[in-house]
């Protein structure tokens, strides 16, 4: 995005009750962040959610001079950019979820933006040694599948996340509460600085450089780190823990949500039993069962076919599923399933749950069939 345009786009931005929906509007109604910004009144009461009060500010916002905050394009640089919601390589994933940033601050290795494979790993800031492991032990197999691990990069669960990721060679983003060049937590300067250098890492923030760590930031990033990934992984949490909102958060995404199962006398276990029992997470043992869920895992679809005999009670129809599924080599979609199986896809879902009943077939996410091992 040229300089001027940019500029355009961050005065928007930071004039008091514009907001990213209606920043947003703002340069699809007019057809660039310099056009919104000379509109006259009029116009700019045409675009849906500008009423009077909201183009009142903005009119007397654009007449103040060094509106934008002193330092936010001078810090810009080959590994710090600002990436806006109209730029070629802001993520696709955040532009499905609710209310998606206008922009996005980063520094270090944009391209991880662009990975399909990202699972967000998440948990308390008061991590056990229980959940140091299963972190530890998780992302690293992740960082061994080309997974990119992102989290929001705060005490305890999330550290745990991005160092195991990189430490084992993987790929992470970490999502910031707060302006890029304010670290937080200070103890993890070292580290941020290290996964930027290694070109292995990504930081990410919606707020202005400057902007300190505040409580209420926390909660609303959390959409960013779920919205960046295809599913979540909730390590430990309290039952009103910040994972707890994330995890919400990713079930209105449309995100696949997998918790780690604890001890039910420590308190943080109570939030991901609390999920699976609630049937609003999926219980994982390990990162492999995230990758067979996510149809990543091509590998136990093939050992089965490969190794596992046959259960000798299919019907028909069945037996029909499973050749097709066992020819596939792995997850299939149940439209592809029908088609090739010659079975409507309304007969098809019967025998399906049937088949899952009988521990031959695993439904995955999207839709996605595969037979277990």
């Amino acid at each position: 995005m040229l300089t001027s345009e940019l500029e355009a786009y961050l005065t928007l931005y930071f004039i008091s009750g514009i907001g990213a929906k209606r920043l947003i509007a703002l340069r699809e109604y007019f057809g660039s962040a310099e056009a919104a910004l000379s509109a006259n009144s009029s116009q700019l009461r045409k675009v849906p959610n500008m009423g009077k009060q909201t183009v009142d500010a903005l009119i007397e916002g654009r007449k103040e001079k060094n509106f934008i905050p002193q330092g936010q394009i001078a810090k810009l640089t080959e590994e710090k950019q600002i990436i806006t919601y109209f730029d070629d390589d802001y993520p696709a994933s955040l532009k499905t979820i609710f209310d998606p940033p206008a922009l996005l601050f980063t520094h270090g290795n944009v391209e991880l933006l662009q990975e399909k494979k990202n699972v967000a790993v998440i948990g308390s800031r008061r991590v056990t040694d229980y959940g140091k492991r299963a972190t530890k032990e998780i992302c690293e197999h992740f960082a061994e599948h080309s997974v990119v691990v992102t989290s929001g990069f705060a005490r305890g669960v999330d550290t745990a996340a991005h160092t195991a990721a990189y430490e084992s060679g993987g790929k992470t983003i970490c999502v910031l509460g707060s302006g890029l060049d304010i670290i937080y937590p200070a103890t993890n300067k070292d580290l941020a600085e290290t996964l930027v250098r290694s070109g292995r890492g990504l930081l990410v923030s919606e707020l202005p450089f400057g902007t300190p760590p505040d409580a209420r930031n926390f909660p609303w990033r959390n959409r960013i780190v779920s919205g960046l990934a295809k599913g979540i992984v909730v390590i430990e949490s309290d039952v009103s823990g910040g994972s707890m909102i994330t995890a919400t958060l990713a079930l209105d995404q449309n995100r696949e949500v997998f918790a780690l199962p604890g001890d039910i006398y420590r308190q943080m276990s109570k939030g991901p039993n609390q999920l699976i029992r609630e049937s609003r997470a999926k219980l994982i043992l390990s990162g492999e069962d995230v990758l067979v869920e996510l149809g990543w895992s091509a590998a136990s679809a093939n050992t089965r076919a490969k190794s596992a005999p046959r259960p000798t009670d299919l019907t028909l129809f069945e037996n029909k599923i499973v050749d097709v599924l066992e020819s596939a080599g792995g997850p299939l979609h149940i439209d592809a399933l029908a088609e090739r199986a010659e079975i409507e896809v309304q007969d098809i879902l019967v025998q399906l749950l049937t088949l899952e009943f009988k521990n031959v077939v695993r439904q995955l996410a999207g839709k996605q069939f595969v037979l277990l091992n």
